[in-house]
Order: C-alpha cells, then structure tokens, then sequence
C-alpha cells in the first residue's frame, strides 16, 4: 500500500494544475465505500494542495482577498470533491432538466462575512443576483436561465454574469461557483 501511496503522490505531482481536478475527482470515485484511511489522507492532502495552488494563483493574479474585496473561502475536501464528481461524472443516468432545475431553484449565499452575495433562481426560468461585473452597492441584475445540452447552464444576459462554472453538491446544498478569474466561492442554500 505505501508503494501505491508513493506512486498516486509522484504521479499528482507531475501533473499539471488543470489535471489536479480530473485527479481529485478519479481518486474520490476509487474510495467510495472503501475504508483506506492512508488513501482517505491522501485525498484530502491533494484538496488541500489543489486550494492552496488557487490561492496562489489568486494572489499572482492581483486577487488577494483585501477588505474591499471578498476573501475566497475554503471548500471543505468532502464538499469539493463530491461536487467536482457530480458535475463531471461521465456514467450513470443523465438528469434531466427538471432534476437540475429543481436543484437550482431557490436563494444560495455565501458566507455572510463576505457580504451579502447572492444568486436566486426562480421555477419560472428567471433569475437575481447582485454579484456581477460592474455592479455597485446596490444593484441588482436580473435574467433567465434554461439547462441546454449536457445538463450546462445556460444564463442570459452571461456577458455581465463573471463565472465559468457552476457545481452543485451531491446533496444540493452547496453550489460552487468559479469565476472568470479563477477564485472559487461556495454558497450555501438559504
């Protein structure tokens, strides 16, 4: 077992940045309904270095969390790595998209401290949000959205709207949201 520990350590670190993801989530998919606690560590070790590398990235990219700007909060291992499967697992049934809208309907916000950010999907194909580019104390942006090909959300008007992905947890209390500029938030529902 230390020899497969050793070799999936050497492998993740020779991977590049992109790949971690696709890793994190292959390894997760392995230990589901296994009891490996070195291998369980190990997972968490590679989340861990995953969101410290977007940290990094963050501050390298004149991101770092100021008072002004919110702070990137930590996902917890579990909570990144059940998401990152649910959005990208390629077996299993497809939901459809009444399922995926059912999950999206209703208030998510994220941490409090941050401000009170939000998106706010609505059964009837609308949605609020005040965190979008540009926008001031205040404002508020309102559009649709519909679920398109593949179970992707589609949202209009997208060329205000600053993410480029959009995760939700295998138990659809958490949405993770990526931006354009690599910070990760997860919002809970509210």
């Amino acid at each position: 077992m230390q020899n497969d520990i050793e070799r999936l350590q050497k492998n993740f670190a020779e991977i590049n940045f992109s790949q971690k993801k696709d890793f994190i989530i292959k390894l997760k998919n392995q230990l589901e309904g296994k009891h490996s606690p070195r291998h369980e560590q190990f997972l968490a070790e590679c989340v861990q270095s995953y969101n410290e590398e977007v940290r990094a990235r963050n501050a390298a990219a004149g991101h770092a969390p100021k008072e002004s700007k919110p702070k990137m909060t930590d996902i917890s291992p579990d909570a990144f790595a059940a998401a990152l499967a649910t959005m990208l697992s390629g077996g299993g049934k497809k939901p459809a998209e009444a399922d995926i809208r059912g999950k999206l309907v209703g208030k998510w916000q994220r941490d409090p401290e941050d401000g009170d950010f939000y998106y706010k999907f609505n059964d009837d194909g609308t949605f609020s949000t005040n965190e979008f580019e540009g926008n001031a104390p205040g404002d508020i942006l309102l559009g649709n959205f519909t679920v398109g090909p593949g179970g992707a959300i589609l949202m209009q008007p997208h060329e205000q709207l600053k993410f480029t992905g959009l995760m939700f947890s295998q138990e659809g209390n958490s949405l993770i949201i990526t931006l354009k500029d690599g910070l990760v938030f997860e919002y809970e529902r509210v």
